[in-house]
């Protein structure tokens, strides 16, 4: 069941993506997904930068762990 949530928010994710590279002239457009793929590769990269800063500093592993992060520089 979370498999298929998680699917729908996916698509759901992209579909918006589409409509907005639509709205701005991209639509159908080989940098639509170029975009589309940036925005998934930069979505991945925050979410892996997170999980091994929680890892390293368990003081991080809070909901709001960008102010905490924040302080620690």
């Amino acid at each position: 069941m979370v498999e298929v949530q998680f699917q729908q928010k996916v698509r759901e994710l992209i579909d918006g993506l589409k409509a907005i590279c639509a709205s701005n002239g991209l639509g159908n457009d080989g940098n639509e997904f170029k975009i589309i793929t940036q925005v998934f590769l930069y979505k991945f990269l925050n979410d892996k930068f997170a999980y091994e800063a929680k890892k390293v500093e368990l003081s991080l592993a809070q909901e709001r762990w960008i102010r905490k992060f924040e302080q620690h520089l």
